[in-house]
């Protein structure tokens, strides 16, 4: 029997896409609306993000290049629990203070529940590669969807 009274709590859902080398990066449309989240206008990526687009994280530049207001609330509260767990240089270079506040790969689903996230979101983790400079490289880019965020009119 499903319970349609009490919201859904659990993991984030977190999904790994692997392209073939090669092909450029996937434009990524929102699963809720469909709505394409970056366009490309004069060798220029420009960001359209639908409303239920929380973040995005860029493997390239390696740090959230996209942040809805209420994830940037959620990240400023994390990295101020960060600060007080954590208080000073010593501390912030120790093993534990990068066990704690890393979103690398595998620790991406974890961060993202200390964020206060659970079933309603959405992360889809795109890996790519190419040649850059004769060597070949890859990148991994994250973009969560906030379930939370359905309108009726979003669900027809």
């Amino acid at each position: 029997m499903q319970d349609n009274v009490s919201p859904v709590a659990g993991q984030v859902g977190y999904v790994a896409i692997e392209q073939p080398f090669g092909l450029q990066p996937p434009k990524v449309h929102c699963p809720i609306c469909g709505q394409q989240q970056f366009v490309e206008q004069d060798d220029e990526y420009l960001e359209t993000p639908c409303e239920h687009l929380a973040f995005v994280f860029g493997g390239e530049e390696d740090e959230f290049v996209y942040a809805s207001d209420d994830f940037a609330a959620r990240f400023a509260r994390f990295d101020a629990e960060l600060d007080a767990r954590f208080p000073n240089d010593e501390a912030q270079a120790s093993a534990e203070y990068e066990e704690a506040s890393s979103f690398y790969r595998d620790l991406f689903p974890r961060r993202l529940a200390d964020l206060g996230y659970g079933a309603s979101l959405l992360a889809l983790r795109v890996t790519y590669g190419g040649m850059a400079e004769g060597s070949p490289v890859w990148f991994s880019d994250v973009y969560g969807f906030d379930y939370a965020l359905i309108r009726e009119a979003d669900a027809e």
